[in-house]
């Protein structure tokens, strides 16, 4: 892997998730993300932290090797992007910050159910 490439652990069968990955391509000029479906099971999955399994966030590997799931993970990806990165700042802002991981796990909870293709 290149040396500023985020790989992003997705769920590929959760049509939320694909949505999300088809978004994050558009926006990727500089082509620094690079997706890994969490059901197959060749690719190389981050080691995860806390209570949570693979398939209940989105995960990325930073290029330093650091692990960021869910929230944090979608802040990481919108830095990668240059026009997003004000939008991550104002999301990592204390003011913001506290109301952003429960409303992830919320939509994650219920992405299966959720009417986006």
């Amino acid at each position: 892997m290149g040396r500023d490439v985020i790989e992003v652990f997705y769920d590929a069968a959760c049509p939320v998730c694909r949505a999300s990955r088809r978004w994050a391509e558009r926006h990727d000029s500089n082509r620094r993300l690079v997706f890994c479906d969490l059901n197959d099971p060749t690719a190389a999955s981050p080691v995860l932290a806390g209570g949570e399994g693979p398939a209940d966030a989105m995960w990325v590997r930073l290029p330093g090797g650091e692990i960021a799931g869910g929230f944090a993970g979608w802040l990481a990806v919108l830095r990668a992007f240059p026009r997003w990165r004000p939008l991550a700042r104002v999301l990592a802002s204390p003011l913001v910050r506290w109301a952003g991981p429960p409303v992830y796990r919320f939509v994650a909870r219920h992405r299966r159910a959720l009417p986006i293709r």
